[in-house]
């Protein structure tokens, strides 16, 4: 439990200190931020709260694909992943000028992206609640037999449509967001499965050997 607990949370910290540096490389909104603000501009209240009413509405998908009850699991992830995110944000990103040059903007989006697939990849071998849109994305894969990066790319690609249409700030970067995040989510999860796996089976191997040897 506490391998399983340490893995989560550095998964999810990981997650968040990708999102600060996209957020602050200032090369473009991720798709569901540019949802956010697009019904922001479109219908008040602010991008805060339209971020919650969306995630809220993606729990709902969520349900009626999975044809299970609400995952109210879903609202402890927000809080972490939140949590992190500030801290990432006000300890440490606020200080750091990351718009000093086109190099360190660019660099800081790629770094960004990397490490929200890989932070993703992680904490979702622990087996324990995820954020709505990562949600979405294993039960897309579950019910249809897609692979994660196919399913993750369809939902950002259907969140920048979204966000375009609503008139959100959707550019360059949201559409590399949309592209590239799915495959790193695949890539790095199905990599760090591997490894828990061969670590899980060599823990069982020694076991034996000394039960044997008893």
């Amino acid at each position: 439990m506490a391998k399983r607990i340490a893995i989560y949370l550095i998964g999810m910290s990981v997650t968040s200190l990708g999102i600060a540096l996209v957020v602050f490389s200032s090369v473009g909104a991720g798709p569901w931020d540019a949802v956010a603000a697009g019904l922001h501009k479109q219908l008040g209240l602010t991008i805060g709260m339209w971020s919650i009413i969306s995630q809220g509405l993606v729990v709902l998908l969520i349900a009626l694909i999975e044809k299970e009850r609400l995952q109210y699991g879903a609202v402890i992830a927000i809080i972490i992943r939140s949590f992190f995110l500030d801290a990432w944000i006000y300890l440490v990103i606020r200080h750091i000028d990351l718009t000093y040059s086109m190099l360190t903007q660019w660099s800081s989006f790629m770094l960004g992206i990397l490490l929200i697939g890989t932070g993703i990849g992680l904490y979702l071998e622990a087996k324990f609640p995820k954020t709505p849109i990562d949600g979405l994305m294993v039960a897309l894969h579950h019910r249809f037999g897609w692979t994660l990066g196919g399913s993750r790319l369809l939902i950002e690609f259907t969140a920048a449509l979204l966000g375009f249409l609503l008139g959100g700030p959707v550019g360059l970067g949201t559409m590399m967001v949309a592209l590239f995040l799915g495959k790193i989510v695949q890539f790095t999860n199905g990599k760090i499965r591997s490894i828990l796996n061969h670590q899980s089976t060599t823990y069982i191997s020694v076991e034996e050997s000394l039960r044997k040897n008893s």
